[in-house]
């Protein structure tokens, strides 16, 4: 065994697979400017972001971050572009001598932990947003992704994921011993989100809300899998029986236009309001000028709008999938509903439209209920005790 050695300057590298804006991207530059600030050199390595789904780059730079992007790195599986990718990262990894490999996403998870590995990085930890198997892929494909989950887990020393809910699946599938796993939420800086008097009547001017209207709120990137269709379609129903709602969606993506056709098509398109891609920073101020926040995603750890949403003091209605649960209590801070159900979509929608005061009623308990469990202070420090530990088994300390 080599001896103890105390080090004051560990080297991290915390990779990801896109630089787009995300939650799991949001999180790693949070990260790793919290844990410079404790004397850690953190550098970020990712792939390149994509154009429609914005960019963290700057967000980065302003914040002193070293970001280096790989082409080859890509969130699609490509054969070729993977195999140079983790020989190009391996290569990185060694020529600077990183102490600790901290991937985040399926494919940098599998890439990365594979290239610290190759090279003999003494701490190597992956994080789970999400699982990258699911309900909906066919039997081949989510066993393959399976398979690979398992085989990837013996590349690493710690498994982290956002949500108990995760561990419990991959417990289920017996895809890693439990002592591999430990719970880390993806955390983000609350004082922006503490601040609740935010100037919403001016986001309403913007948006040609009135006062009266009721506002139902959905932030994701329109991807068939983020379920907006439900949402649309449940719209229908509530338009029916009532005029003071407006639908606004937060985001963009590639059926963009596929969904605003739809919309056109069924004579909504004076009430749903497309907002676009809005910067992190900027959504505080717009999720405090909205009624309700609703999340129809068929697929996700847990999306961060949801605590970000409670922290504001606004209700949710959400799918009952994934780490759904964890910050929502059905009945108390919003509802919990059976996945791809319409009806019972529009049935809760009406509920908290028609009763404003049970609405925000509901907000206010949800705050009380996840006090500061989203702090990016308290994952930072979670993180640090983690990455401390590790190396000290390795005979590192800081």
């Amino acid at each position: 065994m080599k001896p103890a050695t105390k080090r004051s300057n560990i080297k991290v590298l915390e990779l990801i697979t896109l630089f787009s804006i995300g939650g799991a991207t949001e999180t790693v530059v949070a990260m790793a400017s919290g844990l410079n600030k404790l004397g850690y050199e953190v550098h970020i390595a990712t792939g390149p972001n994509i154009p429609s789904e914005g960019s963290m780059y700057e967000t980065a730079r302003e914040l002193g971050l070293e970001v280096q992007t790989f082409p080859r790195l890509k969130r699609a599986i490509s054969p070729i572009n993977d195999l140079i990718a983790i020989f190009q990262i391996a290569k990185f990894i060694k020529k600077n001598k990183f102490d600790v490999v901290h991937t985040h996403s399926s494919k940098a998870g599998v890439i990365g932990r594979f290239a610290a590995w190759l090279v003999h990085t003494p701490v190597i930890l992956h994080t789970i947003h999400g699982l990258p198997f699911h309900r909906f892929q066919n039997l081949f494909i989510r066993n393959f992704y399976k398979l690979i989950e398992k085989f990837s887990a013996l590349f690493c020393h710690k498994i982290i994921a956002v949500t108990h809910t995760i561990v419990d699946v991959m417990l289920k599938n017996n895809l890693a011993p439990a002592n591999k796993f430990s719970v880390v939420r993806s955390a983000f800086g609350l004082e922006p989100y503490n601040v609740i008097i935010h100037d919403s009547k001016q986001i309403r001017t913007d948006y040609k809300i009135s006062e009266n209207d009721f506002v139902i709120a959905k932030v994701a990137r329109f991807s068939k899998l983020k379920g907006h269709k439900y949402l649309i379609n449940a719209f229908k129903i509530v338009r029916s029986k009532t005029e003071n709602c407006k639908l606004l969606f937060i985001g963009n993506g590639e059926l963009e236009d596929e969904l605003k056709s739809y919309i056109k098509s069924h004579g909504l398109e004076d009430k749903i309001i497309f907002a676009g891609l809005i910067p992190p920073e900027e959504i505080p101020v717009t999720l405090s000028a909205v009624d309700l926040l609703v999340h129809t995603s068929l697929l996700e750890g847990l999306a961060r709008v949801l605590p970000q949403a409670v922290m504001l003091e606004k209700p949710i209605i959400s799918f009952d999938l994934d780490g759904s649960h964890e910050v929502i209590k059905d009945g108390y801070n919003g509802f919990l509903i059976e996945p791809e159900n319409i009806s019972s979509l529009a049935e809760k929608i009406l509920l908290l439209c028609s009763d404003r005061e049970k609405a925000r009623n509901m907000g206010l308990n949800g705050k009380k209920m996840i006090g500061n469990e989203f702090s990016d202070e308290l994952m930072v420090e979670k993180i640090n005790n983690i990455y401390k530990d590790l190396l000290g088994t390795r005979g590192i300390y800081v």
